[in-house]
Parts: C-alpha cells; structure tokens; sequence
C-alpha cells in the first residue's frame, strides 16, 4: 500500500482531499495532512511516503522548496502538485523538479486524481522509499501505538467504566500527563436531519474536527464512536477550574464557527465536567448526556454541570402510565397534549430524550388499545386509516426535538380523533349534547333534561353517553366547568363567588371542594401559580 503526503495551507483543500475518494480500497493510505512546508519536512524526517501531494503558495516554505528538500531525502519519492495557479511558469518549475503531474485541486474530481496515482511508475521495493542513514521510525511507531490505544479507549469508555489509564493505555497516559492531571470529554455531533449524513461528510466531519484539535492547546482528537465524535481537553495545575473551563468554551466556539463556514452544517458539542484521567469513563457518559440537551435548546455547547437532565422515577412514570391510559380512555385527547406540553416546557427537570421516546410508544400503544378494543378495528383498519402516520412508532425515530415529539403526538391524537369519528355517524346526538353544555355550561344542567334534548330515558342516555365518550355525563359537565374556570382565574381578576356562579356553581364553597377533587390543588394553590 503505497504512502501519502498531503500538504496544503487551505483547510477545506486537506480535508477535500482525504474524503474525495476511498483510498484504502484503492491501495493508498494517508499517513501525514500538513498545513505548511515546514511540518511536512518535518514528518519526513520520521516516516516514510511514497506519494507528495502538494500546493506551490503556501506560508514559509513553498511547495518547491519543499519538493527539493524531500529529493535530496528520498529520491524514489512521487511529486503531484496541486494548486490553483496554472500559469506556464509554475509548470516550468514543475517539470524542472520533475513533478509527476500538475492538476487543478479546485476544479479535480476523484476520477482524474486516481488516474494520476493510478500512473506513477515506481521502482523495485529497496529504492522506493529509501530515506537517508540515521533516521529512526520510532516516533512513527509511537503515534501508531497512540492511535491505536484511541480506539481501544472508545470501546472501554463506552461501557461507562473508570480505567487504569496508567496500565491500559500508557501512551495516552504519557502524553496527558505532560499536560495536566484532570480533564474533560467533549463529544461533537452534527446538527440531526431527517436524512442523515452521508459517509462523505461525516469523514469531513471528523477530518475537520481532528484538524482543529491538533492546532489547539491541550486537546486531542479521539475518534468516531456510536455516531458522535470524541476528544478530551486536558488542564494544568495552574488553571483554575473556571479559566480552564472558560478556555474551553472558546475551543468549542471556534470548532462550531468552522463547521459552520467550512462544511456548512450546525454543530453540538457535549463537555463533561472536571475530572481525573482515571474517570474517563464518567465523563464520557457525563458529556454524552450534555449533547442530548439539544433535544430541547437545538445546536449549541453544553457543559455538563451547568444542566440538570435525568430519567423518569418509577414513581413517575407509573403516574405517566395513569394519566395517559385516563386521558385516552376517556378521550380527552387536549388535555393529554397540554399536560405533555407542560412538562416539556420544565427547565428545571430535563428529561434524556430516552425519555420520552418511551413516553411516546406508551402513547401509541394505548391509542391503538383504543381502536381495537373499543372500535373494533384490526391492525389493517389502523394501517388504512392513519396512512403515512402507520406504524406509529416509525415517527418516533425521526424525531430529533421536543418540537418534533410534540407535533408527532398532536398528529397521532388529530388521526385517531377522524377516525373515531368517521366510524360514528350516528354520533350526532352526542355533538349536540356537548354543543348544549358549552353553551350553558354557566345555567343548572339537569341530566333529565339533557337527555329529553337528544329523546332518550335518563338511563339509556347514561349508558350511551358513557360508552360513547369514556366517561360520565356529570363528570364531562364538571370537567368542562372547571376547565372555563381555570380559564377566567388566568384571564380576569374576578373573585372565587363570581367565578363559581359564572361556571354554574351557586355555593362557592361545593365549588371549592369540586376545584380540589379536579385539579388536585386548592384555589389559594392555583392563584399562587399567577
């Protein structure tokens, strides 16, 4: 497998180049990306390459000095300039040096650059690559060690464990220990969309992400693991954890303007909070979890510390399971949305999205409990009659924000509503009764008369008007009551007597007692609100 140099002062030219073609399978491996002539001399003093791929115009040393200097190494070396400039006196200087061949990286596509590789005519194994006496691989052999260790360091950090950084990993250890004796993780990911990314641009991702982590003090570029990329910023002693923390923020701010100018795509970043090397386990997990925050704030950096983001208790998700069976049950399908809506909104308690993708299938499971049981319709009827929406929990995995979880709910809730109703013409009587109680919600309602408006005994109305709608004519009277008035407390300043005559209660205090039982909170608690 033939070696590659890359040399080029423009970022997005590097990382262009490194993601233009497969070169693995292509029988090339890149093993240096250098900004300047200076660092590619450099390297070369180390390792070995086959192949140069260089600009002519780049800071301090051009791309001709850097060719001559490279010859007088190695003299089986390939040169492949690339650059933007394409007048006859730099292709005379070319061919002088004796450049292999001169393409444009602007206007390259990964065809003609393979055709150019694809050419070089290299000599038998003991002259290609010859370097002159003296020179050592062992820092080649260090950074392969290193990278090695990187990757074995993504798959024991992703089991949440502490490690012996020391013992495991002494690479890793010796070059952050030159550093500083605490750190934090930060974990990068694009900004989701509903078609994902291709390969192409999460390799430029990384390649950009690595670029900027080598150039910046005390922060190294582990990899790609479980869709997110991964390094760590490392702190001395003399930093205090907030100029330390601060220095950070500005890192993370210069990646995510880069992304942003350079590859167009938003970024998040997730920072753990300050720990011991030997808690790189923690701080994963820690940083993971601060990039999950964009469920709720979009692109952004999240320190973790700063944040509170958790589970649901079993206590409370028992209460959840209720609720939502109750709400379904007896389709009071608003009211599930208002209080969803509510604890979505609670900054003080953030849920991981986990969460309420959890939520959301246990909404669907009893939206379809509903439809079968009660409706009598099959899977087949539901796939019919929701369409696109069908299978439910499809929608769910495409949600990327409490926006997105909201409006997939509202949608299952709209479907189920049609369908329900599509299925009972015969429901009109029931419309007409809910119409005379929004209506008069504020007179005395007797059940008697209500049930003479749509012809039915008294009795029969009960059982049809709680087998149609889920719940009792009186409970949907209070219900709907209460409901107007929650709505004059926040919208008036009309006391607690005028309130309960206005929503048809003439004693305040039977009125008080049935806000109670409903809400769950007393009048004085629900003002206090306000």
């Amino acid at each position: 497998m033939r070696k590659v140099m890359i040399v080029d002062d423009e970022s997005l030219v590097r990382i262009g180049l490194q993601s233009i073609i497969d070169w693995e399978n292509r029988g090339y491996e890149i093993t240096g990306v250098y900004k300047n002539g200076e660092e590619a001399l450099e390297a070369a003093k180390q390792q070995s390459f086959d192949i140069v791929l260089t600009d002519i115009r780049m800071p301090g040393m051009d791309g001709f000095e850097l060719i001559r200097n490279l010859k007088l190494m190695d003299t089986g070396l390939k040169f492949i300039i690339l650059s933007s400039y394409s007048d006859f006196e730099y292709t005379r200087q070319a061919i002088q040096l004796g450049v292999t061949d001169y393409i444009s990286k602007y206007e390259m596509e990964p065809v003609e650059l393979l055709r150019v590789l694809d050419s070089l005519q290299f000599g038998d194994a003991s002259t290609s690559g010859s370097r002159q006496q003296g020179q050592k691989l062992q820092p080649q052999q260090a950074m392969n060690a290193l990278a090695d260790e990187k990757q074995r360091m993504l798959l024991r950090t992703a089991e949440g464990n502490n490690i012996r950084v020391e013992a495991e990993f002494p690479e890793i250890f010796e070059r952050f220990e030159g550093w500083g004796q605490t750190m934090r993780w930060i974990c990068l990911k694009p900004i989701p969309r509903e078609t994902g990314y291709s390969p192409t641009e999460r390799k430029a991702m990384a390649l950009q992400a690595e670029e900027i982590f080598s150039r910046l003090k005390h922060l190294e570029f582990f990899g790609e693991d479980s869709g997110l990329l991964h390094g760590a910023c490392i702190f001395t002693e003399e930093e205090t954890e907030a100029e330390g923390l601060s220095g950070l923020l500005l890192k993370a701010e210069e990646l995510k303007a880069t992304w942003a100018k350079n590859l167009n795509i938003g970024l998040i970043a997730g920072i753990s909070s300050n720990s011991a090397l030997a808690k790189m386990g923690q701080s994963r997990e820690e940083a993971e979890e601060a990039v999950q925050l964009s469920y709720y704030e979009g692109a952004g950096i999240y320190v973790r510390e700063q944040w509170e983001i958790g589970r649901f208790t079993e206590q409370q998700w028992l209460d959840w399971y209720r609720l939502v069976k109750n709400r379904i049950q007896y389709l009071h399908f608003a009211e599930l949305i208002e209080e969803i809506s509510v604890r979505l909104e609670d900054s003080h308690n953030r849920l991981l999205p986990s969460e309420w993708l959890r939520l959301g299938e246990m909404i669907s499971t009893h939206l379809m409990d509903l439809l079968i049981e009660r409706y009598n319709l099959d899977v087949e009827g539901i796939r019919t009659r929701f369409g696109l929406l069908w299978p439910m929990t499809d929608a769910l995995k495409k949600v990327f924000s409490r926006t997105e979880f909201m409006r997939v709910v509202r949608q299952w809730l709209s479907q189920t509503q049609e369908v329900i109703s599509s299925m009972q013409p015969s429901r009109g009587w029931v419309v007409k009764v809910k119409q005379y109680v929004e209506s008069g919600y504020g007179n005395p309602i007797r059940l008697e008369e209500v049930a003479d408006l749509v012809n039915f005994s008294p009795n029969h109305f009960s059982q049809r008007f709680r087998q149609e709608t889920g719940e009792a004519f009186s409970d949907y009277l209070t219900r709907i009551r209460i409901r107007e008035a929650i709505r004059l407390y926040k919208e008036t300043d009309y006391s607690t007597e005028e309130i309960s005559a206005r929503v048809g209660y003439l004693n305040p205090n039977y009125f008080i007692k049935v806000f109670k039982k409903t809400t769950g909170q007393t009048v004085k608690q629900f003002k206090q609100r306000f």
